[in-house]
């Protein structure tokens, strides 16, 4: 038995939706699963090979752990791993939800259980800690998401194709240290301006209609923040809008920046633009410009 999964890389927060916006994006992981032996074996290539466990503290093997034991199933016990990684780590680009949800999947495949969106989901938020990047790496687009009493409620939506960039600065962020960051509470007036953009917002990715677009990813709860902690990313942020950008926001906690752009052309002058400001602040630069991925994971099995 051989299962495929792909999974996208994601971005976040999209500037107000702290914490419950996240955007599918057309940049793949692919784990290979064999069962052979009677061990576990990974192998790992591209991002994160020379660093990344390749024995049971793997976060994939972790995630399909935390689902048999949350199905009450065993796992088998001889399997090989093959990891491809395309999503960059500590990029904010959701690497560790891509992990998490092929673990998951990987094992729901294993076992042979019926899929379930809404408890795969609240698996993945609980190891995750946060719902907005594993959701749209399981469903795709672009995505609202919120807990309730029972789970999570996902709302998703088609967004508009946008040209976007990711400009990933050479600076180690950890997910802790940007959450760190954050106060223990906020005001009210802040509460409100990020509340008021997020429909306004949605409606712009879903109808690619830009007018407002700076505006509406404007953020009062976690980049101010950040920004100060990722050298030159405030003035990256500047210096795209000045370029023509019609968006620009923190993907997901940094420290990389997403740009949206109105058209191609502009696009790469506003990616240059940002990749100058940091290569000021020392730090030099990757950029990828992917499409929006709409299906989200795709399993494949033989």
């Amino acid at each position: 038995m051989t299962i495929l999964i792909r999974v996208p890389a994601t971005t976040a927060n999209l500037g107000p939706g702290f914490d419950c916006l996240g955007l599918a994006l057309d940049l793949w992981n692919e784990v290979r699963v064999d069962l052979i032996g009677s061990s576990l074996t990974i192998q790992i290539e591209g991002e994160g090979a020379d660093c990344l466990p390749i024995n049971s503290n793997n976060l994939i093997y972790q995630s399909m752990k935390s689902y048999a034991q949350w199905m009450k199933c065993e796992l088998p016990q001889g399997m090989s791993l093959t990891c491809v990684n395309n999503i960059p780590m500590g990029s904010g680009l959701g690497s560790s939800s891509a992990a998490i949800v092929a673990g998951i999947l990987t094992a729901r495949e294993l076992l042979g259980i019926q899929r379930d969106l809404d408890l795969e989901l609240e698996i993945a938020a609980s190891i995750e800690g946060h719902p907005d990047n594993v959701a749209p790496c399981l469903v795709g687009g672009l995505v609202a998401v919120h807990k309730t009493a029972s789970g999570y409620d996902v709302h998703k939506y088609r967004p508009a194709p946008l040209n976007l960039a990711i400009v990933l600065p050479d600076y180690v962020f950890p997910t802790e240290k940007a959450r760190a960051a954050l106060p223990l509470s906020i005001s009210m007036v802040n509460a409100i301006h990020n509340l008021s953009r997020i429909p306004g917002l949605i409606d712009a990715l879903t109808s690619g209609d830009l007018t407002n677009m700076r505006d509406l990813m404007d953020d009062r709860l976690h980049q101010p923040y950040r920004l100060p902690l990722i050298p030159g990313a405030e003035q990256a942020i500047e210096a795209a809008y000045t370029a023509g950008a019609a968006g620009v926001a923190l993907s997901g906690a940094g420290p990389s920046l997403l740009a949206i752009a109105p058209d191609t052309i502009e696009l790469c002058k506003i990616a240059e633009t940002i990749t100058s400001v940091f290569h000021k602040a020392r730090l030099s630069s990757r950029v990828f410009y992917p499409a929006i991925n709409q299906s989200g994971a795709i399993t494949l099995t033989s």
